[in-house]
């Protein structure tokens, strides 16, 4: 049970319990429940914030300012899982945004190499210029990505901050996410790691075959093909990384209570 400023606020604007149900989209019988300092959901919570004009950490008469402190409101299952389900999402954004940034320098390798090599019919400042207009273009497509990614996880701002707390149900799902997904995670951060190990193999075997007429367009697709494998890798590594911030942002309490 927490006590809240609801009743505080609603006086100092003049409202009856009805009107700030009305204003907020809830029943006058959440209203009561709140007042009476039980617990609500989160959406609830941002409704009445929204309303009163305020942020949800201002509904409560004390926040704690610590992460690991006792929670503004216990989160329930369906919330834990929305914000899973952003936090998903969000990951696979920032992920495929990194990934477009360590492989655009590709355009510009593979261009110079086939400019200079006669097999695309044009020059090597021409060929410089368009591979460094489509690594911009793919930088911009990377970064719209990483714009994405804040966006999805904005509405969950007070989750991000750690104000609040998974509740049993809400732990105990995460807990069971986290465990059938933990096998999955590690198999795939170590097949990238060992991607990344190996993809300089290529390079590595042009360097030694020695000069050719064709050095060039080799050196180019071993480049290519090294940073393929990389930004496939972080793409695999960071898409996966959506479970572990979840379980870190959702854990305020949870072994405590989950242990009961």
């Amino acid at each position: 049970m927490s006590q809240t400023r609801i009743l505080e606020l609603r006086t100092q604007r003049g409202w009856t319990q009805e009107r700030l149900a009305e204003a907020s989209g809830v029943t006058v019988r959440t209203v009561q429940r709140l007042e009476a300092g039980n617990d609500v959901s989160l959406d609830t919570l941002s409704r009445l914030g929204r309303a009163l004009g305020v942020p949800v950490r201002d509904l409560f008469v004390q926040i704690p300012d610590t992460d690991f402190g006792n929670a503004a409101s216990a989160l329930d299952q369906d919330e834990a899982r929305r914000f899973s389900e952003a936090a998903r999402d969000a990951w696979h954004a920032t992920a495929l945004g990194v990934a477009l940034f360590v492989a655009s320098p590709i355009p510009v390798v593979l261009l110079i190499a086939g400019a200079d090599q006669g097999v695309i019919p044009t020059s090597v400042e021409i060929a410089i210029v368009l591979g460094i207009g489509v690594l911009l273009l793919v930088a911009a497509v990377g970064a719209v990505q990483l714009l994405r990614a804040s966006a999805a996880l904005m509405p969950f701002r007070f989750i991000r901050a750690k104000r609040l707390a998974a509740g049993n149900d809400a732990a105990h799902w995460v807990k069971r996410v986290v465990g059938a997904q933990r096998q999955r995670r590690a198999v795939t951060v170590a097949f990238a790691v060992t991607a990344w190990i190996l993809s300089s193999l290529p390079l590595i075997v042009v360097a030694l075959l020695g000069p050719s007429t064709l050095s060039g367009l080799w050196i180019a697709a071993a480049t290519t093909f090294l940073l393929v494998v990389v930004a496939s890798g972080v793409f695999a590594v960071l898409r996966s990384a959506w479970l572990p911030y979840v379980a870190e942002k959702l854990s305020i309490g949870v072994d405590q209570e989950v242990d009961r």
